[in-house]
Formats: C-alpha cells, sequence, structure tokens
C-alpha cells in the first residue's frame, strides 16, 4: 500500500535546485496571499486561504511520482506545519526583554539577581520604618540601611510589584553613595528566597534621582537610548518601533501628558512568557523626569 502510486506521475529522479527555487517561490506567493486573507477574518476566509495554498503544494507534491509512503510523509508535515502555526498564534515567542544599561553595568529585569548587581558595585539599601525622607537625607536619617549582603534579609514569596514613590520604596538601588531609584525583587512564586538570590522586577527613577545622576555623570539607557538626553520623538520611535504603545500629545501645555508608553508583549497575555512595560515621563525640554521598567513573571499573575 506505501508503496502504490496516488499520482499519474512518471518521473522518479530527485527534484533539481531550479525546480525547487521555483516551486518554493509559487507557495512563497500562495502563503502571503493566503495570510492576507486569513488577517481579514470572516467565516469563510480559512476556506478561501486553504484553496489559496493548497494548488501550489500539490504542484510540488505531484512534480514527481509519490507513492502512499510520501503522501503519509506530507500529511505528517503539514501537521507539524499546522501546529506550529497555531503555537505561534496563540501563544508566540517569547519578548525579547528590554536592557537597562547605568554606565557599563546592564540589568535584565526577571534575569539579573541582586548578588549581580553587588558584585558589579551597586549597593541595596533596605527600609527600616514607614516615614518617608526627603531625597538628600535617604541615606543618612536612618531610613534606610545598606545590605552587608549577609543573607539575612528574604523576598516573600509571590509576585508584587512596587507603587510606593522611590523615597518609601522598600529597597534603594544605589552606586557610589548616589541614589539612583527604587528597585523591587522577586524569589519564587512558592517559597521565600533570601536577596542575594532574587531577581530584579522593577527599576524606578525619580526627578531628584535623575539629576543627582546627571551631576555625577551617571548615565541610564534602555536598549542602547541614552536616556540623559533630550528624548524627542523620531529618536524613541527608531529604537523601540513596535514596542511604542503611546506618545505624547502633539500640541499640549499639560506636562503630565507628556510621557511614553513602552511594552514587550507576547500572544499568551504573560501565561507562559515573561512581559515587560516601562513608562517615561518628560518636561516641556522632552527630557526624563520620571522612569519605570518593570515585568510580569509569566504564570505568576
Amino acid at each position: 500500500m506505501y508503496e502504490t502510486a496516488v499520482n499519474q506521475q512518471t518521473r522518479t529522479e530527485k527534484l533539481g535546485l531550479g525546480e525547487i527555487l521555483v516551486y518554493l517561490t509559487l507557495i512563497a506567493i500562495a502563503g502571503m496571499f493566503a495570510f492576507q486573507t486569513l488577517n481579514r477574518g470572516g467565516v469563510g476566509n480559512s476556506i478561501l486561504a486553504k484553496m489559496i495554498i493548497l494548488p501550489a503544494l500539490m504542484a510540488l507534491f505531484n512534480a514527481r511520482k509519490r507513492t502512499g509512503k510520501s503522501l503519509l510523509a506530507l500529511l505528517i508535515t503539514f501537521m507539524v506545519f499546522l501546529v506550529g502555526v497555531m503555537f505561534n498564534l496563540t501563544i508566540g515567542l517569547p519578548p525579547q526583554a528590554p536592557v537597562l544599561q547605568i554606565n557599563e553595568s546592564k540589568i535584565t529585569l526577571a534575569e539579573t539577581k541582586a548578588s549581580d548587581l553587588m558584585e558589579a558595585g551597586f549597593d541595596i539599601y533596605v527600609r527600616q520604618g514607614d516615614g518617608g525622607s526627603d531625597y538628600e537625607d535617604l541615606l543618612t536619617d536612618g531610613s534606610f540601611q545598606k545590605y552587608p549582603g549577609d543573607k539575612t534579609v528574604t523576598i516573600e514569596k509571590g509576585f508584587r510589584l512596587d507603587s510606593n514613590a522611590v523615597p518609601y520604596a522598600p529597597f534603594l538601588l544605589v552606586k557610589d553613595g548616589i541614589v539612583l531609584g527604587s528597585i523591587s525583587f522577586y524569589g519564587a512564586a512558592d517559597k521565600d528566597v533570601v536577596l542575594e538570590n532574587s531577581k530584579v522586577i522593577q527599576v524606578r527613577f525619580n526627578k531628584e534621582s535623575i539629576k543627582a545622576a546627571k551631576e555625577h555623570s551617571i548615565v541610564f539607557k534602555l536598549d542602547k537610548l541614552d536616556l540623559t538626553s533630550q528624548l524627542e520623538l523620531p529618536l524613541v520611535q527608531e529604537t523601540f518601533k513596535k514596542h511604542l504603545w503611546s506618545i505624547p500629545p502633539t500640541s499640549t501645555k499639560d506636562v503630565t501628558q507628556l510621557w511614553y508608553g513602552l511594552q514587550w508583549l507576547s500572544n499568551s497575555d504573560s501565561l507562559f512568557w515573561n512581559e515587560y512595560y516601562s513608562l517615561i515621563r518628560l518636561d516641556e525640554n522632552y527630557l526624563m523626569t520620571d522612569f519605570e521598567l518593570a515585568c510580569q513573571i509569566a504564570r505568576d499573575e
């Protein structure tokens, strides 16, 4: 049965390179039209897409004598391809995580650990009380204490982002005595984890910390874009492209409307892959005044 011919073709030699290119070109063209048809939606468009792509596939199949074994192989290949397409449409590929750079040190959310930061020369300060402090006094009035890296602080199980302003945050990120902003960590979904082994899931800068960083020649970059420079729309669009989902109005006197929204999403809505978000607030000169980069851990909403 497997060796029985299933078409009228008598040629059995292998396809030449030229023939293969011709058939692949036909399939690619048909595939493009079929994909465009599917994107239009509608009940009958899936049937129409099959009618577009099927002749090109059958032309390749019938180019040589085929047996039942060949037909079975084709069906298996088609099913694998179909599963791959459905997987991509429903789940998609994981988004490329944005990289936050502070001078030469790079931070990737959900990958970089607290221990990596300390090895890179950063200090982590832990909040000691409930009261807030002025920026200049954050490290000197007892509100925060430098973490010595002795595994005495643990991150509670579960995922949570911090909504507090920088002076009220649980943790501060400090470099050479300069408060750069606040930082949040994630350990595990089902157990507490020591701070050293916990991963960064959120970084925030405020107006005071951004000003201090500039005064001390500390540069912030997001995917190689210098955040301490003037963030004009063409530059931001060129850098982030499809990840830029919100831009400031073209003409407004309301400075609260001057912000960029960024997102790195997947089709799975953080069910299978991590997702990332960023908000960059600006002044009237399009200079950054506030920054947040956060992620949503997959399967831990």
